[in-house]
């Protein structure tokens, strides 16, 4: 079975967006016109809303743009920054394209204690499976990220940490609205 989104074309839109002169509400806006343009049938041109999200002690705003059991596609950020634990996927591969702001992340299990290259505007960087990295989300950082893999995987660690330590149920359920809601849409195509 072959995957819907290739990370090159990913790259190249986010490459073009994070050139542009634009704030970040409006980085986020074309970069959602690109893709609905190249992908018609997978991203809706209008995404549904933002919702609030805590994994890895990484508080943020999500919006779900794409979602299935092999790859989900969302714009994520903080516009006053968060640091916290990546996560440890051990079948799914995740992406970061940075359109705005600037990321900072180190590997958690080499030798090295020196960080990673900082993410910056237009960059790419792939979290690979089994791997973890801690990160610093700078303030006003927002990026597009892509998971392939058996993406059903990731959903205790996206779920956790929002329900058992911040007790916030209605993200949970806003997160389950958005995600049905784009399964609803695959089906109706």
């Amino acid at each position: 079975m072959s995957h819907r989104f290739d990370p090159d074309v990913l790259q190249q839109m986010v490459e073009h967006v994070a050139g542009l002169q634009l704030d970040s509400r409006d980085l986020i806006s074309r970069t959602v016109e690109l893709l609905a343009e190249e992908y018609p049938d997978l991203i809706d041109p209008t995404p549904g809303r933002w919702v609030g999200s805590k994994a890895g002690g990484v508080l943020g705003k999500v919006r779900f743009l794409y979602f299935s059991t092999r790859e989900y596609l969302v714009i994520f950020g903080s516009p006053t920054g968060t640091q916290g634990f990546s996560g440890r996927y051990k079948h799914v591969d995740i992406h970061k394209f940075l359109l705005t702001g600037q990321i900072d992340s180190y590997d958690l299990e080499s030798e090295d204690i020196e960080p990673l290259p900082a993410l910056l505007p237009g960059g790419h960087t792939c979290l690979q499976r089994g791997h973890a990295r801690g990160l610093t989300i700078h303030p006003g950082s927002w990026h597009l990220e892509y998971g392939r893999g058996a993406v059903v995987t990731t959903l205790p660690f996206a779920m956790v940490d929002t329900l058992a330590v911040s007790l916030e149920f209605e993200s949970v359920r806003r997160s389950t609205i958005e995600f049905s809601r784009l399964i609803g849409r695959r089906r109706r195509r």
